[in-house]
């Protein structure tokens, strides 16, 4: 099988996401309230110790900042600390000055993540909603732009796709999605991605005699959801293996055209039908009957 990957780092993952577990941690970055605009949160984890910084403002209305070091909890998705604040120390263009710590200026901070990219913070006086910020890309297609590892266990072995999404086709209504290939084979082995009903990336690629589908909701760095493997023969089943994927380059790092000057995309016929027919699979996953229906369309448009 030409171009059939197994990734043994990916049986790392070879387990189902449980339902109270969020395989290597929230989305590290910048955090906020999209309706309390002018406040935020930078977060980091390395293993099970999270650093939160927070940029808030006092009772008068000045700026100032808090950093909470503490233990992150897998199993609960919760991080639990202390606001604690500095002072005196350096100012820009001065000689270095040794801040003075003060523990616990702000009370206690505590934050339950219920996905990757948001949760509920809790302080004194009150709680708020963050979430991810994403000031990069566009929307959710523009970041499905640039290349990723996708890999899933089927059949015993780790299925491993890298795939390169460096531009943007429209289909017969004018609806854009991204397309590109498997890497190497540019050609060959052509690949389209585009957001379903519910907001989550879908991807197909026909590698040979193989079509791979993911079924993923995503940050700017990690994938994770669901992929089926199947002949062109055959067809898919069940209602998937754990899939986890990795961005490798961005859309810059590619080539691809900036979100603001987008060029007027080619009108690809083959890859036109592939993403009409990998959006009706998409979003009819959780039905099998539904799922063999499509993925016998998308072999009819493939061959």
């Amino acid at each position: 099988m030409l171009g059939r990957i197994v990734l043994c780092f990916a049986l790392l993952f070879s387990g189902a996401v449980g339902a109270q577990s969020l395989v290597g941690g929230p989305a590290p970055g910048l955090w906020w309230n999209p309706e309390e605009s002018g406040r935020g949160f930078t977060i980091d984890l390395q293993d099970s110790i999270m650093v939160v910084t927070s940029y808030v403002y006092t009772p008068q209305g000045a700026a100032t900042w808090y950093v909470s070091a503490g233990t992150y909890n897998a199993a609960t998705r919760t991080f639990t600390a202390t606001f604690d604040a500095n002072s005196g120390g350096q100012c820009l263009g001065c000689a270095y000055v040794r801040p003075q710590g003060i523990a616990n200026a702000g009370g206690p901070i505590r934050i339950v993540f219920d996905s990757y990219t948001s949760g509920q913070i809790f302080f004194d006086g009150g709680s708020a909603r963050i979430v991810r910020q994403m000031y990069g890309y566009a929307d959710r297609l523009a970041m499905m732009r640039g290349s990723f590892s996708l890999s899933f266990k089927a059949g015993g072995l780790v299925i491993g796709d890298w795939l390169v999404f460096n531009r943007y086709e429209r289909d017969s209504n004018n609806v854009r999605y991204v397309a590109g290939y498997f890497d190497g084979y540019p050609t060959s082995r052509l690949a389209v991605g585009t957001v379903t009903s519910t907001g989550e990336s879908a991807f197909l690629l026909r590698d040979g005699d193989y079509y791979d589908l993911f079924l993923m909701s995503m940050d700017d760095h990690r994938l994770w959801g669901r992929g089926w493997t199947y002949r062109v023969t055959s067809n898919p089943s069940g209602s998937g293996s754990p899939a986890y994927g990795v961005r490798m380059a961005t859309p810059n790092e590619i080539g691809a055209a900036p979100n603001a000057i987008e060029t007027e995309p080619k009108r690809d016929p083959a890859l036109a039908n592939l993403r009409e027919s990998l959006m009706r699979s998409a979003d009819a996953t959780a039905a099998p009957d539904e799922v063999l229906r499509i993925a016998r369309e998308l072999e009819a448009r493939l061959r």
